[in-house]
């Protein structure tokens, strides 16, 4: 098989099994929480990953940096079809009917001839912004045709349809990626490793609550995707050139019809409308700044200096025959954050030092922002669904790692003034005195000295401490650390647990929020058809 084939194999097991998620069955909406508590999407990445992929297969095949698809977004696709802009201008024919813009002996032709483009399909018809009057007039002639985009002007609503569109699909795709981290973070809850600040060693953690400290900051950035989708799916429609219009137009229909959130009201807002455009790119620039730097470190941590993790996917090099694992999808991550920074500034100032009112950029150019913003959170984060669940975690060098200094000591101090009647700054004098002559003596902390630490406490508390070697050792210990550092969002395996066990449980719910916009799109669609076919006289049908 060769790679094409590989990765076409993959990626349609993924779309099927897939199907299990919620929103892909919306026929058995009592099974949707339940299909994703129990799909493991990590373990389905890992089985499903071709050989020729891994580092131990010799070669790396092109599985990363596609476009994410899956039933949902294929349900998205079938929603936005024949394509955005026909949609809108069938919206507006079907109200201009309705609220007696359109004479009513035209309704069953203009409907009709409606109808047929959307479910025939018809040679050389056109689905771009007025291909509709187009057809009609070729079929129908102009007086037929005339009307039925009375009171619009061009181009309101384009740009934010297509940018809710791929809006609506990063949204899945973040769901996704939110998922195995939060697998990952429950796998790896007792992974103990080195905790850094200002990159030296601070205190123990675990690979789990550091994913963990990944998962939060995202979800909050795809919380902001969502107010996004919000702000894209604002009807603006019926603004006219800047004033609205004397016709009887029923605004409130036409964002019906679309599956619109709401309406611009004002129609000057409406026609200098900028700020959704803005809220997207920055929510893509948000999330791409986490990956960043979740990318940075995990590249360090796969390095031979620090040999934490490996990876199963990676690329060798054209020269150098060594080369067996590099790691091109976390540098393009970077990058990928530098361009979605570009956009964020690029949208920003697009509508800057411009009157308030109906300009170019805001008319034609806004969506290009978003748009090149979204377009690199997809591809930057669709690898991730496959290198995490892949991940190599070296446990025993990363324990080995965090027991070669004395990150623990905040605990000893603890310790000592919890038992030793110490109040704090003393106590953590007192131990930085002790770290300070052990790092001096080159005695790592699991062979720590009772006798230094003695030395120390004698001139500052004038008493032996009644603690012994072993214990001093075991207090030292990471694993110990992680153990009892229990407070809440502490790195404590059973406090990383029920962190992960209540945010899969919000997962569900953002994953149910996000099924009900589709289903409110298929809904819109499916009334806006029901209505054309009424008017053309038709019986209703499915389409």
């Amino acid at each position: 098989m060769n790679t094409r084939m590989m990765t076409t194999c993959l990626l349609t097991a993924v779309c099927s099994l897939a199907a299990a998620l919620p929103g892909f069955a919306a026929e058995k909406p009592s099974e949707k929480d339940q299909a994703i508590e129990n799909f493991t999407l990590s373990d389905y990445y890992h089985k499903h990953t071709p050989n020729q992929a891994k580092v131990t297969g010799g070669m790396a095949v092109g599985v990363l940096y596609r476009t994410y698809r899956s039933d949902l977004t294929r349900r998205i696709d079938r929603a936005y079809g024949p394509s955005p802009e026909f949609w809108i201008d069938a919206s507006w024919a079907a109200m201009s009917m309705k609220a007696g813009l359109v004479p009513q002996r035209d309704h069953a032709k203009v409907a009709g001839a409606i109808v047929e483009m959307w479910t025939q399909h018809p040679k050389g018809a056109k689905f771009g912004h007025k291909g509709i009057q187009q057809y009609i007039t070729q079929k129908h002639g102009i007086d037929t045709a005339g009307n039925i985009m009375i009171a619009r002007t061009n181009p309101p609503q384009r740009q934010q349809m297509r940018v809710r569109e791929k809006l609506m699909k990063v949204i899945c795709l973040m769901h996704e990626f939110q998922q195995v981290l939060l697998e990952n973070a429950d796998k790896y809850k007792d992974a103990v490793m080195p905790g850094y600040t200002h990159l030296r060693h601070a205190q123990p953690t675990t690979l789990g609550h550091y994913l963990l400290s990944i998962y939060d900051p995202i979800d909050r950035s795809v919380k902001m995707l969502e107010d996004s989708y919000h702000a894209m799916s604002l009807n603006e429609l019926g603004c006219g050139a800047l004033a609205g219009t004397s016709w009887d137009i029923d605004r409130e229909l036409v964002s019906e019809y679309l599956g619109c959130e709401g309406l611009i009201e004002n129609t000057n807002d409406a026609v200098s409308y900028a700020d959704g455009y803005v809220l997207v790119s920055a929510a893509s620039t948000n999330i791409m700044m986490i990956l960043s730097r979740l990318a940075l470190e995990l590249e360090h941590w796969s390095t031979l200096e620090y040999d934490f993790i490996d990876f199963e996917i990676g690329a060798g090099s054209f020269m150098m025959p060594n080369k067996r694992s590099n790691q091109g999808m976390l540098e393009k991550t970077v990058q990928g954050a530098s361009t979605t920074l570009g956009a964020l500034v690029e949208t920003s100032s697009m509508s800057m030092k411009l009157p308030h009112g109906d300009m170019n950029p805001m008319a034609y150019a806004m969506q290009e922002g978003p748009m090149r913003a979204l377009t690199e959170v997809d591809l930057c984060t669709e690898p991730y669904l496959y290198q995490l669940p892949c991940m190599i975690v070296k446990r025993d060098v990363m324990l080995a790692t965090a027991r070669q200094g004395y990150s623990c000591s905040t605990e000893l101090a603890n310790v000592l003034v919890r038992k030793h009647n110490m109040d704090y700054r003393t106590a953590h004098d007192l131990v930085n005195h002790f770290v300070v002559e052990s790092a001096k003596q080159n005695i790592p902390s699991e062979k720590a000295s009772l006798e230094i630490l003695q030395a120390a406490a004698e001139p500052m508390v004038k008493h032996k401490l009644d603690i012994t070697e072993a214990e001093l050792r075991r207090i030292l210990d990471p694993v110990h650390f992680v153990e009892v550092t229990d407070s809440r969002g502490g790195v404590s395996p059973k406090e990383v647990a029920r962190m992960v066990a209540e945010r899969k449980q919000k997962l569900i719910a953002a994953r149910a929020r996000h099924l009900a916009r589709i289903e409110k799109l298929e809904a819109a669609r499916a009334k806006l058809l029901a209505d054309l076919r009424e008017l053309a006289g038709e019986s209703a049908a499915a389409e």
